[in-house]
This record gives structure tokens, sequence and C-alpha cells, in this order.
């Protein structure tokens, strides 16, 4: 069964002036952890607002746990974990109750998970909210997200204010919600980040998905970058050919971006005077920045 479903899911503001998203269209599968990739204002926030059904949509159809995102939202929220971009929670109140305060909402705890993940994110429940550091609140409000166990997470830049250590053990508290098939929504900018955890990535640019990737296939897409050093003026004919993707001029030679395989490349260079080839991999968030700008 898929989790999320939308279908042609478009939103505007300002009767019409400003885009939010348009004609999105996601299946996002139980169990699966799903990122949501783009800048700030590309619209991650405006779709998860729209799946929490905080806003309506101007057109389109949106399923979450398989029901009416509007219709049964009450039941909805029920079995979802969520964790917004901008926490804003009780400071009057101490870690303590604010955290049982929250679980009054929920029909079922696991306190003994409950008080692993305190421990594990090494949170101070008895300070008052307001006293706590960002990062803290960042972690109290990581806990209320998890702490009964939910079919859905939805989660809006979880690891902000987080320590590098601290984001290691939200990784591994997400990784393990997998195991028993909760479904995440990681919405994101950071791309380490999805390669650490996500099963697969939607790109998001100007409101539109542009691409949906496997992880394993974004981060193996054989994208090389070519560095060839030569004298000699080489035909581009001899350069463009299947599989290389960009030929540009330098100052010693030749820069090339290419997919898949080489043997037809290197073959059509055995012909020319070759001083060196220097080949190398782009990281993942070059590669993500390349299909961006397509």
């Amino acid at each position: 069964m898929n989790i999320i479903e939308t279908k042609k899911l478009t939103k505007y503001y300002l009767r019409g002036k400003v885009l939010g998203v348009k004609n999105l269209n996601l299946e996002i599968a139980e169990g699966e952890i799903f990122g949501f990739i783009g800048p700030n204002g590309a619209g991650k926030s405006t779709t998860i607002r729209l799946l929490l059904d905080l806003i309506r949509p101007t057109s389109g159809k949106i399923k979450v746990l398989g029901l009416d995102a509007h219709i049964d939202t009450v039941q909805i929220k029920k079995q979802i974990g969520y964790l917004p971009g901008e926490i804003f929670l009780p400071e009057s109140m101490t870690g303590k109750n604010c955290l049982k305060y929250y679980q009054g909402f929920k029909s079922e705890i696991d306190h003994k998970y409950v008080a692993g993940i305190v421990k594990r994110l090494d949170l101070d429940l008895s300070k008052k909210v307001g006293d706590y550091s960002k990062g803290n609140k960042q972690k109290l409000a990581i806990l209320l997200a998890v702490m009964h166990k939910p079919k859905l997470l939805i989660l809006d830049e979880p690891t902000s204010g987080l320590d590098p250590l601290n984001q290691q053990e939200f990784y591994s508290i997400i990784l393990e919600t997998k195991k028993w098939g909760t479904t995440t929504f990681l919405s994101t900018h950071i791309l380490e980040e999805a390669q650490r955890i996500c099963d697969r990535v939607g790109i998001i640019k100007d409101g539109k998905l542009i691409r949906i990737e496997n992880i394993d296939d974004f981060k193996h897409k054989n994208i090389r970058d070519i560095h060839i050093e030569t004298t000699q003026s080489i035909p581009l004919s001899e350069l463009k050919i299947p599989g290389v993707t960009k030929v540009e001029r330098t100052t010693s030679g030749y820069h090339l971006t290419t997919t898949g395989t080489n043997g037809a490349l290197l073959k059509s260079l055995a012909k020319f005077n070759i001083e060196d080839i220097k080949v190398s991999e782009p990281s993942l968030e070059e590669i993500f920045m390349r299909f961006y700008k397509e």
C-alpha cells in the first residue's frame, strides 16, 4: 500500500499569483524512507502542509495512509509523527511535563522506548523548555515525533541545530523505525542526510517535481569528469559521442562529462596524441546540482 499518494497536487497562493507546488505526483510505499530535496522556497514545506491538511490544495488529490487527507484528517493525525521546520513548544513547561502533555494526545505510548530515546539523545527533561538550546529543542521535537511509534513520520529539516554526534543518533533512530514498518517523509536540503538514510529521493525545483531517483542509482550514475591533456586539436565529432554529455575546451586540453562506460570514448581518443587523462567521480551534491540545473 502507498502510505502517501498525491495526484496532480497543485497549490497557489495570493489568488493564483504565487506558485507553491504544481502537478505533484507522489507514490511513497509503506516502510520507505523518502527524501524530498530542494533549496528553501522550492515547495518542500508547502507539500508538507498539504499532506497534513494545514492548508488546502488549489487542485489535485491527496491520500495519506490510504485515507483522504482532508476528510479523514483526525484519524490520520493520530497515526503520524510530525517534526516541523519551525518548532514552537510551551516554554514555561519542563521537558518532562511537555512530554506528558503531548503524550495525552496519543493512544499508545511505549514508555520504555521513550526512556531509551531520551537517554540516546542525552536530553535533560528536568529543565524548562525555555532554557533549552536550539539543539535541545530539536531533540525534544524528535522525541515527540517518534514517541508513539507512528505509521508515518513527516520530518521537515529534522537535524537543524543538532551537533554531528546527535545527527548520527538521529539517523540510527530513523533507520530503526523503518524496521517496524514506519514510513518516513524527510524534507531536507542536506544531500549527505539523504544519502545516509533514504531509499529514494524526489528533487523539487520551483514547485515542480523534476526527478525521483532510487538513492543507490542516484549515487552510482556512473557520471564521470574526464580531463584530457593534449596540445592537439580534437574534432568535436570525435568527442561528442554517445555517453558524453558535455564537452569544454580548457587551457590544457578538454574537460568532458560522461555517463555509463567510456569504451567508445577511449577508442576515439586512441587516434590522437594524448599526454594525460584524469578521471574523477563527482560528489553526490555535485550530481544533485547537475540534475537541478537541467
